[in-house]
């Protein structure tokens, strides 16, 4: 079982991630439309990050944000491949991808999680809801 600080810091690494792909995927992206939807998405990634940010500060927590080495190999992964394709639908398969390793690490900790606090439930599965709209989102553009 995991704790309220773990469960926190589960929610805002997959909300930086989010907020980091995002940006990536927009530095590259040719399509208006895909990046107007990624827009609105980079914005709810940022509630969620900020939300689970305060409570733990609330709580005096440690913050533990997503290594720095992993944001540039996203960074880097993103610059490549939409050099190499530069489609909306290449660009929404990408971040789909990424999505759905979020919504599969996001379902793994809630269930890890020994639920104690209902407005870190909450926010976990806000997290997770979150993530499988902006797949939904994305798919009109494949």
């Amino acid at each position: 079982m995991i704790n309220d600080i773990e469960m926190l810091n589960s929610i805002l690494q997959n909300a930086e991630m989010g907020c980091q792909g995002v940006k990536s995927v927009r530095k590259r992206v040719k399509s208006t439309q895909v990046d107007a939807l990624l827009s609105e998405q980079l914005v709810r990634y940022g509630k969620i990050y900020h939300c689970a940010n305060n409570m733990l500060r609330n709580r005096g927590a440690e913050i533990k944000h997503i290594n720095p080495v992993t944001k540039t190999m996203t960074r880097i992964a993103a610059d490549r491949d939409l050099k190499r394709d530069p489609s909306p639908s290449h660009a929404a398969e990408m971040m789909i991808k990424g999505n759905t390793m979020g919504v599969n690490k996001m379902s793994r900790r809630l269930r890890e999680y020994d639920k104690s606090d209902s407005n870190i439930t909450l926010l976990a599965k806000k997290m997770l809801d979150t993530e499988e709209e902006h797949i939904g989102q994305l798919k009109a553009f494949l």
